[in-house]
This record gives C-alpha cells, sequence and structure tokens, in this order.
C-alpha cells in the first residue's frame, strides 16, 4: 500500500510527507461515505475542539468528528484493515515502531470551514507519533478547495482530499491546515502510538 522508497523514508524523519493515490478502490470509500454522512445526519459526529480542552471555536475548528470506536462497525469495519497494514509497513519501511492506533473520522460541512494551521503532538510525544489520513470523497473537485495544507522543509505543499488518497507525516513534525472547504469534506485519520505511549491523550488534531 506505501512501500515506501529510501527517498520517501529520509523524507518522513525530516518533516516531510507521504502520498499515496487509489488505496483504496473507489466504490469502497464511496460506501464508506455514504455511511459517515449517515453518521453525520444522526449526530454521531458533534463540532471538534481544539487542544487538550477541547475548546469549541469555529472560526479555528470547523468540523464535526467523532472516534470510530466509538460508532458499531457496520459499514465501516474495513477501515481499521487498512490502517492496520499502513502501520506494518510503515514500521517494516521507516523502523516507527508503532503500535495501537485510534481513527477519528471528520466532516466539514462545506460551508467554507477550515482547520487552522497545528501540529498533532507536541515535540516527542509518544501518544502520537505518526498521523495517516485517508480521504473520503469520491466526487472531490478542485473549486471545492478543502487542500491540505502542510509546511515541508522546501516550504509549503497543497493535498486535494481526493477520494482513496491516503496521507502519511510524523505527528510532532510537521504543521498543518485543513484550507477553506465548500463542498462536504470527509476523512478518517490515524494517530499511531510510538512504543513507551501507554494511553492517547485524545486532543484534537
Amino acid at each position: 500500500m506505501l512501500h515506501l522508497a529510501e527517498a520517501e523514508i529520509r523524507a518522513l524523519g525530516e518533516g516531510g510527507v507521504v502520498v499515496r493515490d487509489g488505496v483504496v478502490p473507489r466504490a469502497r470509500i464511496a460506501a464508506w461515505a455514504e455511511e459517515v454522512d449517515r453518521l453525520d445526519a444522526i449526530d454521531r459526529l458533534t463540532p471538534a475542539g481544539i487542544g487538550r480542552t477541547a475548546t469549541l471555536d469555529p472560526s479555528l475548528r470547523g468540523d464535526r468528528t467523532t472516534w470510530l470506536g466509538d460508532v458499531p462497525d457496520g459499514k465501516l469495519v474495513g477501515l481499521h484493515a487498512v490502517f492496520d497494514v499502513v502501520r506494518d509497513e510503515l514500521n517494516q519501511d521507516a523502523w516507527l515502531g508503532l503500535r495501537a492506533y485510534t481513527v477519528q473520522l471528520a466532516v466539514y460541512p462545506g460551508d467554507g470551514a477550515r482547520y487552522v494551521a497545528h501540529r498533532d503532538a507536541f515535540a516527542n510525544d509518544p501518544a502520537r507519533r505518526a498521523t495517516v489520513i485517508l480521504y473520503l470523497n469520491p466526487d472531490w473537485e478542485p473549486d471545492h478547495g478543502g487542500c491540505l495544507r502542510v509546511w515541508v522543509p522546501e516550504g509549503t505543499r497543497d493535498v486535494e482530499p481526493i477520494g482513496g488518497r491516503l496521507v502519511a507525516f510524523l505527528s510532532d513534525r510537521v504543521e498543518h491546515e485543513v484550507l477553506p472547504t465548500h463542498a462536504v469534506r470527509r476523512a478518517a485519520t490515524a494517530w499511531y502510538r510510538g512504543p513507551e505511549a501507554l494511553v492517547d491523550v485524545g486532543w484534537g488534531g
């Protein structure tokens, strides 16, 4: 699924990102998107906060979220298999020592909602060592906005949230933001713990 090249392994360690397209068939992405929309419609997703105190401020972060572990597996059970494979490949290729992980489902409603620049972990925080995002947007178009803007050593890079696209980076090294979104934008984000971590701190990423 990833099969990192030497250059990509170095890039990860230096604060870069790895992007892979088509890691999940479009039909599966469409089915997962439909299920996430259904959960959102019945209020299983709630406004997301920022930081350890989960402060609500829609001008800074405008998505709705839930933890995958808090909803019935149902049609989303296959997400675990994807993130299991990614963990194993990151460990094999990049020797990250990743163990357990949590998965957050997030929906931006398409009204210009965004998420300002942030990092997913404090420096050397083993509770979140790696971030892996799988986008669940089967019909994404450039004019929908909503790019993931990442700060990498060579500058900034904008990544469209195209369905089936997977993005991976080290949680404490890559600053990133979600640009204003003009269509419903869905993502499943896994945060992998390092070998020293005992619990996930659970604050918004």
